[in-house]
């Protein structure tokens, strides 16, 4: 996936900043006018000067023409250096140096200001203005967040129950893999996700895997985010987790997750972008997920119109998830925090289906690591999703 999202650098055409171009020079030169005898003397004098006036001339001149791509901030800075006599500038002695008038002096203080006009102008063409971010972004999950999905505690979870309601869980899609060799890492049994930032079926997902895979082991650095905000998207603005940068450790189960776009609105027409419906990109594949992903998501084993679709879950190459295991909408009005915190009350939206939904995600996880723990897997609640997946 090409790295970028961001807006191409904008193309200046070479532009001159007054005065006389090297072109120009060198056609006067060549010219074949009559000089006067004053002009060849006051020409040799020229000549007769130091040659370091010489070279702070010449210098001047190859400023004189703006570059025909627009610099780097690196090479603005390394600019603003020499010019201001930093590490990178050359000085030639102070004792060597011809004294200036005070109207030579004005004159050198005026063009240096006119230069440091023009960089600053130069600066502003190559980054652009500042426009409006469309898009939350991402940030560190909160401590009242990730505390609340690592306190869920079993009564909660027995309390919610498994009855299927119109928000969720969708049964239908968690779909068996038959004869399929099981898929680990670390010799443990892999649970592989690809989703987007920007995703809102992604978005409602999350919550109540999170919240199964916590009971086998433990995330770090888990993030918050949105659903995108593009005018056409569905479900805008969903609250979300976000597995980018975290980590997963477990004694019974590896996890990789790749979240392949951010939710951020981008203005190129890259290929990237478009791959991310308009997002700027995220995560590439790694190889192992490559070769899970572009087998299980598609023809056969999903059809032709689901193909590529995203949330995809796969569970060791014994069964996958197609499409959103949970309703976006029940997600709707409610902040980061307050849908951790209705975690404490299972019997009310949004908690309710999160923690039905989750109750199936630990059924399928169980039969991955053999019933294991059996604090998790032997419990009623666990078992009943169980016989509703067909497990």
């Amino acid at each position: 996936m090409a790295q970028s999202g961001n807006r191409p650098p904008r193309r200046s055409q070479p532009t001159r900043s007054g005065g006389t171009s090297p072109d120009e020079v060198s056609a006067a030169d060549g010219n074949g006018l009559d000089e006067s005898a004053a002009e060849r003397a006051r020409e040799r004098l020229a000549q007769r000067d130091s040659s370091g006036q010489k070279s702070q001339n010449a210098s001047q001149r190859a400023r004189s023409t703006a570059p025909s791509a627009p610099r780097t901030k690196a090479q603005v800075a390394a600019g603003q250096r020499v010019r201001t006599g930093g590490p990178g500038s050359r000085r030639g002695s102070t004792k060597a140096a011809p004294k200036r008038s005070t109207a030579m002096t004005a004159a050198v203080f005026g063009t240096v200001f006119v230069v440091l006009a023009i960089l600053v102008i130069v600066l502003v063409s190559v980054t652009g203005k500042s426009t409006k971010v469309i898009g939350f972004g991402m940030k560190p999950a909160p401590a009242a967040v990730v505390n609340a999905i690592r306190s869920v505690s079993p009564a909660a979870l027995t309390q919610a129950g498994s009855t299927i309601t119109s928000s969720g869980p969708y049964t239908g899609s968690i779909i068996a893999l038959k004869k399929q060799p099981l898929e680990t890492s670390a010799g443990k049994p892999l649970i592989t996700y690809v989703g987007s930032n920007y995703c809102p079926y992604c978005a409602a997902s999350r919550w109540p895997l999170v919240i199964a895979l916590s009971r086998f082991g433990t995330f770090k650095n888990l993030r918050i985010t949105e659903s995108g905000r593009a005018s056409t998207e569905p479900y805008p603005g969903t609250p979300t987790l976000s597995f980018y940068g975290s980590t997963y450790k477990s004694p019974y189960l590896s996890f990789l997750a790749t979240e392949q776009c951010t939710d951020i609105v981008s203005s190129s027409t890259s290929t990237a972008v478009r791959d991310c419906s308009g997002y700027k990109p995220l995560q590439p594949f790694s190889a192992l997920e490559s070769k899970i992903f572009f087998k299980y998501d598609f023809p056969p084993y999903v059809t032709s119109t689901n193909e590529g679709g995203i949330p995809f879950v796969d569970f060791a190459n014994k069964f996958f998830e197609d499409g959103a295991f949970m309703d976006p909408s029940i997600l709707d009005g409610f902040t980061h925090v307050q849908i951790a915190q209705s975690l404490g009350n299972p019997v009310a939206s949004p908690a309710q289906p999160i923690l039905v939904s989750a109750n199936y995600y630990t059924a399928a996880i169980c039969t991955l690591t053999k019933n294991k723990p059996g604090s998790v897997c032997d419990m009623p609640v666990v078992k009943q999703a169980a016989k509703h997946l067909k497990l």
